[in-house]
């Protein structure tokens, strides 16, 4: 697959033409002919359901693949075609226990719509309320399984062997979509989230969440209320049903808000087609399978940024960045605080006129990319969700500017971070950090000093990085064993000698050279 779309060392401009021409797409244009951005497109497109997750998920690590290539792969999709109604009818019935005319008054045997893990189809319930199911493609979870078990070994093969991109830690990446993914395949995650969120809005009549089901829905198989509305892709309907497009961006993204900085629970995939525009103005949320949680150090850190940024405060917004990344042991500080100054300075001036956000968190995403620093997932996630509710909101308002809004939930979260119930909380918890240590630091000592005394204290010191040149020092003392014992045997025309000279001090020392080059090109590679 990787040479089908010269990803593979060997299929490059050296190649010859009549085998890069081999190489085409389904409309007959050779692969080699797009942009590499576009090739890794098309090939996990084509490796299937595992793999254009992958690439969706790595669309929004721009500060590991860069943001050409994160871009592209936001705009894989799987093209899945429905299983067939034999087939969802077993699946209902394995998963729910009964087939699906006993469970609704109607079920529409064809889908509506089908991705790559599931499909969805119409019902509607024997109290006459419109309902939506989603059925999982049968057979999807086992090739997922296998696909992940693959990505895992080779993960590990690259961590191990490049060092470049042991940086990134492909290993860790690769876990990270494997627990994300295997809760996307369980729909019980899914009904969870429905049921948490119309908990957190069950005071608000301007927010709809689809009620669920769980009488009806299982592991694979999930069962939703229809919505009654429109996606707000659909700006001429808005336009004609007199929905004030300014007011509900403010809705939108003051409920974003709300999700992240109150509840610290929110919808990970805030794109136009999965909100709605409800009758009455409301605002519909669909496909809540992808969400995010954020801790209350994660909101600190993030507001610390934030208002390091707003104040321009390039030491501080240099700390915080080294603080919330995983940094190399190598890091250029100098060099990184004038990147930080550098963005600060550009992007600073556009704060009252409207920053663009997006390109904002670009920019920061270089920086951190040619610094090699690691973004956690959960702070990445909330990065590109915050950018998402900005490019949204301004479908609808072109004029919509995040920042003030950002500003004042910064504001109302440092205002509660120093409230006076707030530092209660964090004096308690410090006391009993201390009452713990104190506890057990007695007993810590004393067992300290018996194992002095017996003289069982151990000390490991681990060297990282020395087992290659030691490695190399084993090969060059071979290496030159062998050229020295080969010279001697030709020298002495040591037995069996053809024409007086030595065959086994000839091959020994052609084999020397050779072996000794050899190790030269490793010490150059290193």
């Amino acid at each position: 697959m990787l040479a089908k779309y010269g990803l593979a060392d060997w299929v490059s401009d050296s190649t010859p033409g009549f085998i890069r021409r081999r190489f085409v797409t389904g409309e007959g244009i050779a692969v080699t002919e797009y942009p590499v951005e576009v090739r890794i497109r098309l090939a996990l497109t084509e490796l299937g359901t595992t793999f254009i997750k992958l690439g969706q998920m790595l669309s929004t690590r721009a500060d590991l693949v860069g943001p050409e290539l994160a871009a592209e792969l936001a705009a894989l999709q799987a093209d899945t075609p429905p299983d067939p109604p034999e087939l969802v009818r077993a699946t209902i019935q394995s998963e729910l226990g009964a087939p699906p005319e006993v469970l609704f008054a109607w079920f529409d045997d064809k889908a509506v719509a089908s991705a790559s893990v599931g499909q969805v189809h119409l019902a509607r319930l024997a109290d006459g309320a419109e309902v939506v199911v989603k059925v999982q493609h049968a057979g999807i979870e086992g090739k997922v399984r296998s696909d992940l078990s693959l990505l895992a070994t080779v993960a590990q093969l690259a961590e191990t062997n490049s060092k470049e991109l042991a940086r990134y830690r492909p290993a860790d990446t690769v876990a990270e979509f494997s627990r994300s993914l295997m809760r996307e395949l369980n729909f019980h995650t899914e009904l969870n989230n429905l049921l948490r969120f119309s908990q957190n809005f069950a005071k608000d009549p301007r927010i709809r969440i689809p009620a669920a089901f769980p009488e009806l829905s299982s592991r694979r198989v999930l069962t939703m209320e229809r919505l009654e509305g429109y996606s707000i892709a659909h700006l001429e309907r808005m336009a004609a049903d007199g929905v004030d497009r300014v007011a509900f961006a403010d809705l939108f993204a003051n409920t974003l808000m709300q999700m992240i900085f109150r509840d610290g629970f929110y919808h990970a995939d805030p794109h136009p087609g999965n909100i709605f525009v409800e009758p009455g103005g409301r605002l519909g949320l669909l496909d809540c399978g992808k969400i995010g949680r954020v801790d209350e150090q994660t909101r600190d850190d993030f507001i610390a940024i934030v208002a390091a940024f707003l104040t321009s405060d390039v030491e501080a917004l240099t700390d915080q960045l080294i603080e919330l990344c995983e940094t190399p042991p190598d890091l250029n500080r100098s060099a990184y605080r004038a990147d930080v100054a550098e963005f600060v300075g550009e992007f600073g001036e556009s704060l009252q006129g409207g920053l663009d956000l997006g390109a904002a968190f670009e920019a920061m995403f270089a920086i951190i990319r040619k610094h090699h620093l690691i973004v956690p997932p959960r702070v990445n996630m909330l990065l590109l969700v915050i950018v998402q509710i900005e490019g949204t909101a301004r479908q609808l308002d072109p004029n919509f500017d995040l920042t003030g809004t950002l500003q004042a939930y910064g504001a109302d979260l440092l205002r509660k971070r120093f409230s006076p119930g707030q530092l209660q909380k964090e004096i308690v918890r410090t006391l009993r950090d201390w009452r713990h240590l104190l506890r057990t630091l007695p007993r810590d000592t004393s067992t300290l000093l018996e194992r002095i005394q017996r003289g069982e204290l151990q000390i490991r010191v681990q060297q990282h990085g020395l087992q290659g040149p030691l490695n190399r020092l084993t090969y060059g003392i071979l290496v030159a064993a062998l050229l020295l014992g080969s010279s001697l045997l030709w020298a002495l025309a040591a037995p069996p000698a053809p024409w007086g000279i030595s065959l086994f001090g000839v091959l020994g020392t052609a084999l020397g050279l050779a072996l000794g080059a050899h190790l030269l090109y490793l010490i150059w590679r290193a």
